[in-house]
């Protein structure tokens, strides 16, 4: 986390600067607030969120079907817990980083991200709306099959290298 703010820095310095020679620096500075203004609360809750689900979920549901002894059951259940996931990245990125921190094994937590990113079912009646039922469920099946393969993928990795 910290070399992520320390880019982040460096990355907004270089645009201040740009910023500074172009003159708009104060429009920058003020479309940034208004943003934060915006997210801060959306942050503040996701955060709280996923510190309530660190300390409701039993350390027994994480060792049996989460953990890296889980296997296959794990990457199932990641899979299917990141598509039913409806939040946004806000919510959904400190909510995987709490199952993980609590013991999730690394092929559960790949399995979960993929399934949130790829088959979010918030994203389906949109889908079918404009390019059909026809091509959601052939996406839906070949995205299902790489979150599984993701996973597994991961989670050899895991009892191997890790």
């Amino acid at each position: 986390m910290v070399v992520t703010t320390i880019i982040f820095f460096i990355i907004a310095g270089i645009l201040f600067f740009l910023n500074i020679k172009h003159g708009r620096h104060m429009e920058g500075i003020q479309a940034g607030l208004r943003q934060l203004i915006i997210a801060l609360p959306v942050i503040l809750l996701a955060l709280l969120l996923s510190g309530f689900l660190e300390v409701l979920i039993p350390e027994e549901f994480i060792k049996r079907w989460l953990a890296q002894e889980a296997g296959f059951t794990g990457v199932i259940l990641g899979t299917f817990g990141g598509m039913i996931m409806a939040f946004g990245p806000y919510a959904s990125y400190p909510i995987i980083a709490t199952i993980y921190g609590s013991g999730a094994g690394l092929g559960t937590t790949i399995s979960m991200l993929s399934g949130w990113t790829l088959l979010g079912l918030s994203r389906i009646p949109f889908e079918c709306g404009f390019l059909g039922v026809k091509f959601s469920l052939l996406r839906m099946t070949l995205h299902l099959v790489f979150c599984i393969m993701a996973g597994t993928v991961a989670h050899l990795f895991d009892l191997w290298f890790l």
